[in-house]
């Protein structure tokens, strides 16, 4: 009988030592965990201050490519107008000796 009871105590021991063994390990651990949560949340904030910043980019480079869709526009507006008038130049002077013509023919005297 007294093999059993040297045998629960010594499970018993062996378990005390395992819980002795495991709370040491925690407490020396312990720093390095609260280092690497301090690592971690150093690293979330730079990624949320690059998310903001790629957020602001964005928003800036859709800005620009607006901007320069409504310059692209309005160079073509001005270059069409431009084409425009000078057909409308080439149908004044068309028209214009017509109406010189016209004129000359009520001015001259009948005989």
């Amino acid at each position: 009988m007294w093999i059993i009871y040297l045998s629960i105590g010594a499970i018993i021991l062996s378990l005390a030592y395992l819980g002795f063994v495991a709370f040491k390990t925690f407490k020396e651990s312990k720093p390095a965990i609260n280092r690497l949560n301090e690592t971690i949340a150093r690293v979330q904030q730079k990624a949320d201050t690059l998310k903001v910043e790629s957020d602001q980019l964005t928003k800036s480079q859709q800005e620009i490519v607006s901007d320069i869709d409504y310059k692209k526009e309005a160079v073509s507006y001005t270059t069409d107008a431009a084409k425009d008038t000078l057909a409308t130049f080439k149908k004044l002077v068309k028209i214009r000796p017509i109406a010189k013509l016209k004129r000359k023919k009520s001015r001259t005297p009948a005989y």
